[in-house]
């Protein structure tokens, strides 16, 4: 069975990483769009070259684009959870104070 949260640390926890895997995810996604520099200047533009752009720039440009969006969603999943962590925290500490 998945995992159950038990408590506001868990939440927390459960969010902890994101944020650092979203820098990963940019990483790859700045390192692919350099390999798609590299890409985009060599094979030439012959024949075989033309070939080969026809066949791998537009994939390779739509692979980057995926790890962007990615990149993003995890950015955003990680902000969302430590959002949600602290009202819960904030509603935690509220309810400590009423009489």
């Amino acid at each position: 069975m998945g995992d159950r949260l038990t408590s506001l640390e868990d939440l927390k926890s459960k969010f902890a990483k994101y944020p650092e895997l979203a820098d990963l995810f940019k990483e790859i996604e700045a390192k692919t769009r350099e390999i798609n520099q590299y890409n985009k200047s060599s094979a030439g533009n012959d024949d075989l070259g033309k070939t080969y752009h026809q066949q791998v720039d537009e994939p390779t440009s739509i692979i980057t684009e995926l790890f962007k969006k990615v990149q993003q969603a995890v950015e955003n999943a990680g902000q969302g959870g430590k959002n949600t962590a602290d009202i819960l925290n904030d509603g935690d500490d509220r309810a400590a104070h009423l009489p």
